[in-house]
């Protein structure tokens, strides 16, 4: 006598295609999860990219201005430069602090913020003398803020508080302003303020 067997069921054709058509749906919402996680990631890289780049530029800006000394500038043509000058988009300061790399350095040096409207920059060069005899004696430029849309420079003295600019005494190139703040436009933070006071 034959037993029986039981019947083996599969799935149905319909069964198959709703399986398949839930599968498809959670793949499709884990590749856009992926997606938007991928995209987060490198908006936050590029945000603390940015943040980093910032707060280098605002802390070495903040340095040299409260490195700020009242001595003339020989430039290596030799013509004298005040303490501090303004020129297109940017400024020259001397400073002191800076590194002593040769044994008979004095410290004291020139600093110079330049904002390049071609690349939309902030630069900054360091002479490491106040008389440099070879023009080739400055550090080359560094870039070190990007999306910068313009630089300016404010000065206060105790008549006219604060003024744009900064109009040094011919008579007196040593002279500084009582305060600095130096404004960035930029295309991302909208405006950047370093105020420091000089004296």
């Amino acid at each position: 006598m034959m037993g029986k067997h039981p019947e083996t069921k599969g799935f149905s054709l319909l069964e198959l295609v709703a399986i398949l058509a839930i599968f498809a749906m959670v793949a499709l919402i884990g590749v856009q999860v992926m997606q938007s996680t991928l995209r987060s990631s490198e908006r936050l890289t590029d945000i603390s990219e940015q943040s980093g780049e910032m707060a280098v530029a605002l802390s070495l800006l903040r340095q040299d201005l409260g490195n700020a000394v009242p001595r003339a500038f020989t430039s290596p043509g030799g013509g004298q430069q005040p303490a501090m000058l303004l020129g297109q988009g940017g400024f020259a300061l001397s400073v002191g602090g800076l590194a002593r790399l040769d044994p008979g350095a004095s410290g004291f040096g020139r600093v110079v913020w330049r904002y390049d409207p071609t690349t939309d920059q902030l630069l900054r060069q360091v002479w490491t003398s106040l008389n440099p005899g070879d023009p080739r004696a400055g550090s080359p430029e560094i870039a070190l803020l990007s999306g910068v849309k313009a630089v300016s420079l404010f000065s206060y003295d105790v008549q006219g508080g604060w003024r744009p600019g900064f109009a040094s005494d011919p008579g007196n190139p040593s002279i500084l302003p009582l305060g600095v703040r130096v404004s960035i436009d930029h295309s991302r933070a909208e405006t950047l303020d370093v105020t420091v006071s000089l004296r």
